[in-house]
């Protein structure tokens, strides 16, 4: 399952794009190399795009926890914020238990069916073409994901 992060410097900004299967050691080495990768750094804001994540089979309520847990000491999600964008009701669900560990370490977390609505609560307009671009469905197909 590939993940790919993007990150707006002048924004304090991570755009990241999960898609195809997640698993739960997929998902526990994103949050251990976000909390690498930003070191140091306070104050990230983070949407997920998750909308085509296609298969979950391995990815567990527990999984979802302890990754969630995982943030915890790490400097980015001081003063940060993160919002997950799904596509279904399962999804969703599982990003919900997701945010609910994670809004308790971070200073909130929400998960969104609308993108638009995700961008607008992270209050990002100054970049959002050049985000509109990385999640468009052209962009998608570009990575290899048949839609």
């Amino acid at each position: 399952m590939p993940i790919e992060r993007i990150y707006f410097e002048d924004q304090n900004f991570v755009l990241t794009l999960i898609y195809g299967k997640l698993t739960n050691s997929e998902l526990s080495n994103h949050v251990l190399e976000m909390n690498s990768e930003y070191s140091g750094i306070e104050g990230v804001r983070e949407v997920a795009d998750c909308r085509y994540i296609n298969d979950v089979s391995e990815l567990s309520g527990r999984g979802l926890l302890t990754s969630a847990e995982l943030e915890e000491g790490s400097s980015r999600v001081v003063h940060g914020k993160g919002a997950i964008v799904v596509a279904s009701e399962h999804i969703y669900g599982l990003a919900r238990m997701y945010a609910a560990i994670a809004s308790r370490i971070r200073d909130d977390s929400r998960v969104f069916y609308s993108m638009g609505e995700a961008l607008q609560w992270m209050e990002v307009e100054p970049i959002q073409d050049k985000i509109q671009a990385e999640i468009s469905e052209e962009a998608y197909r570009t990575r290899g994901l048949e839609l």
